[in-house]
């Protein structure tokens, strides 16, 4: 089993984590501007990149040789087709984890970080589902359902999904967003924010959404098909758009519907 779901109360509009960090680097690189006297033109160039947060090291030769092996031994199963597979899989991918239940596993997966992962009781991953959770963690609390090719990236963060939720088929929920305030670096070398996605038990995700770092999607809520989750969403509230507003609470005026 995956353990208990923290309970840490939601937190406003937006979880702050990253933006915590941020403007306590920023205001460090401030604090030092003032007391050095950099040439004017040089200023901003130096505050940016002190505010940026390092990229993460390049891998290790025994990290890259334990994903390469992690990868060949979770592709010799991944195509396996019927029960037979679904039995074989949970069979020899089980030990991978940090913690693996009776779950379900269906073809064409691409997981990584397998170590970093924590997975319930009748958790169902669906065809063509890619999940990583390399240099974080993710759990994935009983019966959580993610729908065929959901991904779900907790490298670099944190994700935890609480029970009885399903993920709607085509869904991204990643935990870290990359850095872009330098300009003078590509953006793919800058490096990543870390960041944590709470996610609470019987939550329903429709098709094709996005959710961003820091946000926590409260007990019993609705998101509906192609939204774009950038803020807290409030216990039993239905939300869509981009970016995703109330629309709506559950139990009141019945069964709703928008397209």
């Amino acid at each position: 089993m995956a353990g208990e779901l923290n309970s840490t109360p939601a937190q406003g509009d937006k979880a702050a984590d990253g933006s915590k960090s941020a403007s306590a680097v920023g205001a460090q690189t401030h604090g030092a501007a003032a007391e050095t006297s950099a040439p004017a033109g040089q200023s901003d160039q130096s505050e940016a990149k002190a505010a940026q947060p390092k990229p993460h090291a390049g891998p290790g030769l025994f990290s890259r040789v334990s994903a390469a092996l992690e990868e060949l031994w979770l592709a010799s199963f991944a195509w396996i087709p019927t029960p037979v597979g679904l039995a074989l899989r949970l069979f020899a991918w089980r030990w991978l984890f940090k913690s693996c239940g009776s779950a379900r596993f269906g073809t064409g997966l691409s997981l990584a970080g397998c170590r970093n992962m924590r997975i319930g009781n009748g958790v169902r991953m669906g065809r063509g589902c890619f999940v990583t959770a390399s240099d974080g963690e993710l759990v994935l609390h009983d019966c959580v359902a993610l729908s065929p090719n959901v991904h779900v990236g907790a490298d670099a963060g944190r994700i935890e999904i609480g029970a009885h939720t399903a993920v709607g088929p085509g869904t991204v929920i990643r935990a870290a967003n990359h850095c872009i305030a330098r300009q003078d670096v590509p953006i793919m070398h800058q490096g990543h924010v870390p960041g944590q996605i709470i996610i609470e038990e019987d939550v329903w995700i429709g098709a094709n959404c996005v959710v961003t770092p820091d946000v926590r999607i409260g007990r019993g809520a609705v998101v509906g098909a192609g939204a774009v989750v950038t803020r807290n969403v409030a216990p039993f509230s239905i939300v869509g758009g981009v970016p995703a507003k109330l629309i709506g609470m559950r139990g009141q005026g019945g069964q709703k519907h928008w397209d």
